[in-house]
């Protein structure tokens, strides 16, 4: 049952139970007017009849099935192994998996030997002029109702998966962005989009432009190289290959906020537009498309274009490319160039300690990333920093474990540089509550203690689905 939602695996014990304590009422506890009729002088015989063991023998075993279930889901569930090793917990953990699984696929059988005996016992009775013919009913009925119950959790959650896809579907500000994707590893970079940038904080209720639908259409046609569709608030096509979304600035706030959720927000200093993406039939994504303003002030650009040159071309070639030709001038004598970015010596160094996580992981495994996150630490020293640990349950979501340095910059602001570790759901993963721990209330060495958490000893042998980089800023 490894894998399976907690909530699933104790819905069918609870099912199964009440169909047990039912079947041993109808069985145990007869009524009045049946045990009136028992008494009668044409039934007397028939008490004094044995019942047929076979009979019995397939009932118990027939409802022995979820007992044994549920004793080794919570047995399993219970155990704790010693950490002294890694390898030795590694092993022992997925040692008992496999012997769990096993038991489990044994167990699988006890139900068709339970209708078996109970129809052998259930022909004997006939022949042998004994009683338990209800025994044996039961223990037939009992692995078909088992079935049932399994057959109305898995309707009942595809059911509420359609109902949960069509919700998040309703909720999605824009239908136009759902075939958008996200941006990807930034290209080009030397090349200047600030200018084009919305900055944290930005005011929209400051710009005073209106914008026709023509006006949208000619704007549309002269900046896209195909046109997918010009609607009264937004145009989207593509440039150079990437996909470009334009909305009139005077419409930005109602074509955002079509849904529920209000998903237009700031990340990193600029603006970003997040929406949720349906993957893998009612799982769901958070993708991020960068936000940008036309300097006309008319038109909001959302892209998921992670190439700078494509996106200063997009505003008519205004960028600031580095020149491409080769320079005779000593690498260290070079002068970067400086742009409203670059001038920014925090920003650099964020991205910088982000650039140094996303490349030098690699392998997908938490000891991989804590040993990459100390060697960030020890070669770029933070004065006054604290590290952080999150680990647990992401409600629906998913399990998380990340670290993050966090330390005040020279700017006044204090800033987090995350890297993150995503994994699956799974029953285990449930049981750990989300917990944040800081170097600072942590008593000798901090990594030690991290690693001996059970919640560490959980991921270190789960698979990874993800590894995330990122920094953020934050309000100390």
């Amino acid at each position: 049952m490894q894998g399976i939602s907690f909530d699933i695996v104790i819905g069918y014990f609870f099912l199964a139970a009440l169909l047990l304590v039912g079947t041993g009422l109808v069985l145990f506890l007869p009524s009045k007017k049946r045990a009136a009729k028992n008494v009668s002088a044409g039934d007397i015989s028939e008490q004094k009849k044995k019942v047929s063991k076979l009979c019995l023998a397939g009932l118990v075993i027939s409802a022995l099935y979820p007992v044994l279930m549920a004793v080794t889901y919570f047995v399993f569930q219970s155990l704790h192994f010693p950490y002294d090793d890694i390898n030795e917990y590694v092993r022992l953990t997925m040692r008992a998996a496999d012997i769990e699984e096993n038991i489990y696929g044994v167990l699988f059988f006890l139900p068709i030997i339970g209708i078996i005996v109970s129809i052998i016992g259930l022909v004997n009775a006939g022949k042998k002029n004994t009683t338990g013919k209800k025994y044996a009913i039961a223990g037939i009925i009992l692995p078909f109702g088992y079935l049932t119950i399994v057959i109305l959790i898995v309707v009942f959650g595809f059911i509420m998966l359609l109902v949960e896809n069509s919700q998040y579907s309703r909720n999605q500000p824009n239908d136009e962005v759902n075939d958008m994707g996200y941006v990807g590893n930034l290209q080009n970079t030397e090349y200047d989009v600030s200018p084009y940038r919305i900055p944290d904080g930005f005011d929209f209720d400051t710009l005073n432009v209106n914008t026709s639908e023509a006006e949208l259409k000619v704007y549309a046609e002269s900046k896209l190289d195909k046109i997918i569709f010009v609607k009264d608030k937004s145009a989207k096509g593509e440039f150079q290959g990437s996909r470009f979304i334009i909305v009139r600035t005077d419409c930005f706030d109602e074509w955002s906020k079509f849904g529920t959720k209000n998903s237009y927000n700031f990340s990193k200093g600029y603006a970003t537009l997040y929406y949720d993406y349906s993957w893998e039939f009612a799982a769901h994504v958070t993708y991020a498309l960068d936000v940008y303003k036309d300097p006309s002030d008319k038109y909001i650009i959302i892209t998921n274009c992670g190439d700078y040159k494509v996106v200063a071309e997009f505003f008519e070639g205004i960028g600031n490319p580095v020149p491409t030709e080769s320079s005779d001038e000593p690498e260290e004598t070079k002068k970067p160039r400086e742009t409203n970015e670059t001038k920014d010596p925090v920003t650099l160094r964020n991205y910088g300690m982000e650039y140094y996580l996303e490349h030098h992981i690699y392998e997908e495994t938490l000891p991989e990333i804590i040993k990459v996150f100390k060697q960030l630490c020890s070669e770029q020293p933070l004065d006054n920093e604290k590290i952080i640990c999150r680990y647990g349950y992401v409600q629906d979501t998913c399990f998380c474990f990340g670290f993050a340095r966090e330390y005040k910059a020279e700017d006044g602001k204090t800033y987090q540089i995350w890297i993150e570790a995503i994994y699956g759901l799974t029953v285990r993963s449930r049981s750990f509550e989300l917990t944040e721990v800081n170097s600072n209330d942590v008593d000798g060495d901090f990594y030690e203690y991290i690693t001996n958490t059970e919640a560490y000893k959980y991921a270190i042998t789960a698979k990874i689905k993800n590894i995330s980089a990122y920094w953020v800023e934050v309000n100390a």
